[in-house]
């Protein structure tokens, strides 16, 4: 069985680095309506064929360079973003394949169907993605699609289980580990789209975060998906409103480590992080520990893509709107990163 779930990642790789170089060719001869209408559909497919291929061991040679961050200790730097494994199907898959770390999310919590668009004259209804296939970016419409947080949950209980990767305990000042438990796993979590109002929103999100702080190394809360309506108001009300949200999450947390549990480290996800100095001081003294940077980005026109990227782009959002990932969008979210890390040296250093 082993040896048939690696034959079967071997040729669902091989796929994967055919379609890249296919993709140019087929957005020139597909009318763009098309070519999304392919992607979209055949998307979560695939993922569930490569979660469904990953078996359960993991490759012995996975790199490890020994890094902490948050006082967990990660076998290398490299792993998922929020938004690729939805409700944990692909643990097995990072695992095996080497990653460092994983992001499971981001989960709501109850059932959402996210954004649903129909496709090819009504032949086919789902969420719409697309790659942007000369630049290496993408565009996605999903608007959170989720199975709820209990099974994602049930997903993580079972990878650690058959893996022997219990969670972690932060602990600053100690060396990195080596090895299977330097493999921390967070939970992306937000609130249900579906919810007007905003107490019933934090409710949920505070529900979550409960479920979530026995089995995450790291809780990940994300204020910032462009694909879904957050609510609330704008300038100094939204900042009173996000501070309100936030102490509601750290009082949770820090209750739940003062009786007894462990001390899980909470992110704040951004669409931008603003002026950077102000925002990690902002999110520092309310009790985060860290802030991911960026999410998807929809000022389309800032961003310098070739010409048929942009063509498909301008088709793709006229019908779906969506957020702009990847190479796009690297030197901003390079920038921002490194002007929040600066400021945090800062903090540290008064």
């Amino acid at each position: 069985a082993r040896g048939g779930d690696e034959a079967r990642r071997s040729v669902l790789l091989g796929l994967a680095r055919a379609d890249e170089q296919l993709r140019p060719a087929l957005a020139a001869l597909l009318p763009a309506e098309a070519f999304v209408a392919l992607y979209s559909a055949s998307r979560t497919p695939f993922l569930g064929a490569l979660a469904a291929s990953a078996g359960c061991g993991a490759l012995p040679s996975a790199p490890s360079i020994g890094l902490r961050a948050m006082g967990l200790s990660f076998r290398n730097d490299l792993g998922n973003a929020a938004g690729l494994d939805k409700d944990g199907t692909l643990l097995d898959f990072n695992y095996a394949l080497g990653a460092g770390y994983a992001v499971v999310g981001t989960v709501l919590s109850d059932p959402h169907s996210g954004n649903l668009f129909d496709f090819l004259g009504g032949l086919w209804r789902g969420n719409a993605w697309t790659p942007l296939p000369s630049s290496g970016g993408a565009l996605n419409s999903l608007g959170l699609p989720s199975k709820g947080v209990e099974p994602a949950l049930r997903n993580i209980a079972a990878f650690r289980e058959r893996h022997g990767v219990p969670p972690q305990r932060a602990e600053h000042g100690r060396p990195a580990g080596d090895g299977g438990a330097s493999f921390p796993v967070g939970v992306s979590i937000m609130g249900h789209p579906a919810h007007g109002d905003p107490a019933d929103k934090l409710e949920g999100v505070l529900r979550c975060v409960r479920l979530c702080l026995p089995l995450a190394d790291f809780i990940e809360i994300n204020e910032s998906c462009p694909n879904v309506h957050h609510g609330g108001g704008h300038g100094g009300d939204a900042t009173a409103e996000l501070r309100k949200r936030l102490e509601a999450i750290v009082a949770e947390r820090d209750a739940a480590a003062r009786g007894g549990g462990r001390r899980v480290p909470l992110l704040v996800k951004l669409g931008d992080l603003g002026e950077a100095e102000g925002t990690v001081r902002f999110l520092s003294r309310l009790g985060i520990d860290g802030v991911v940077a960026l999410n998807t980005q929809k000022d389309y026109a800032s961003f310098e893509l070739p010409p048929a990227d942009r063509a498909l782009l301008d088709s793709y959002t006229a019908r779906y709107g969506g957020g702009l990932s990847g190479p796009p969008i690297l030197d901003r979210s390079s920038a921002q990163a490194a002007a929040a890390q600066a400021a945090a040296e800062r903090a540290v250093a008064e």
